[in-house]
């Protein structure tokens, strides 16, 4: 989660993944300069980056976030995030929805910064992907699209439609990158997600053109060089799966 000092306001980038995380971010940001926060964008609908949402409306700051809210975030079942926090860690929260949501590019002028909010076309992380642009310091904020210090996530995604919105983002020219994950923000931080999700596409294509099955593709496709970030043992084998099940369709 990030936060935009507008001199008038804060505009928070992902409110996080509970009521008590939002409430302790606030607090952080009032410690720094004690403005008030006139809005809060959710990038995507993963639970980690919205179930703080309720925190700030409760305060009457609108959340804006795409339409696909509308279709796949859960509101009545329990969030991924609830089954593998502490009951007192999720205490409070209660998911909810952006309070306003949008299909297609929006530009805000808020305080001293112009803030683009670009949709992406197609599936890439998830069904629809926001990401936050200020053209004034030339600023990304990438959401899950980037990701650093540890694997990507396929999960729910589309590698084809994340390999373009990658190439999208690279057009937007930021010197600042901000991704979901990660520490590094500089313009090349993006280069380690597009570089793993462009070797998968091309490991998993030849093992399918190949005819070795899935199995055995999962097997094969080990790319050794990313063994040393985190989450790898957690993630690269179902991303390759999930990499699989949809690159066998072309």
């Amino acid at each position: 989660t990030c936060y935009i000092n507008t001199k008038k306001s804060y505009v928070v980038i992902d409110s996080g993944s509970s009521y008590l995380y939002a409430d302790a971010a606030y607090k952080a940001m009032q410690k720094i300069k004690p403005l008030p926060v006139e809005l809060v964008i959710n990038t995507h609908v993963h639970d980690d980056h919205w179930l703080g949402n309720g925190y700030f409306i409760k305060t009457g700051v609108m959340v804006l976030g795409s339409d696909d809210f509308i279709h796949n975030a859960s509101i009545d079942s329990p969030s991924r995030i609830q089954t593998h926090i502490s009951p007192e860690a999720y205490a409070m929260t209660v998911p909810t929805r952006p309070t306003q949501m949008i299909s297609e590019d929006k530009t805000l002028t808020i305080g001293d910064q112009v803030i683009e909010l670009h949709l992406m076309k197609k599936k890439a992380h998830s069904d629809k992907d926001m990401v936050v642009f200020l053209p004034k310091i030339k600023t990304l904020f990438a959401g899950d699209l980037v990701f650093n210090d540890r694997v990507p996530s396929l999960r729910d995604g589309d590698i084809n439609g994340w390999i373009d919105a990658m190439e999208y983002l690279d057009q937007l020219n930021a010197t600042t990158i901000i991704g979901g994950h990660g520490f590094r923000t500089d313009e090349h931080t993006a280069d380690m997600t597009r570089d793993y999700l462009l070797q998968m596409r091309t490991e998993v294509r030849q093992g399918i053109v190949s005819g070795i099955g899935l199995d055995e593709t999962i097997k094969k496709v080990q790319m050794p060089q990313y063994q040393s970030l985190k989450m790898y043992d957690t993630l690269h084998r179902g991303n390759v799966d999930a990499a699989y099940r949809m690159l066998e369709w072309e």
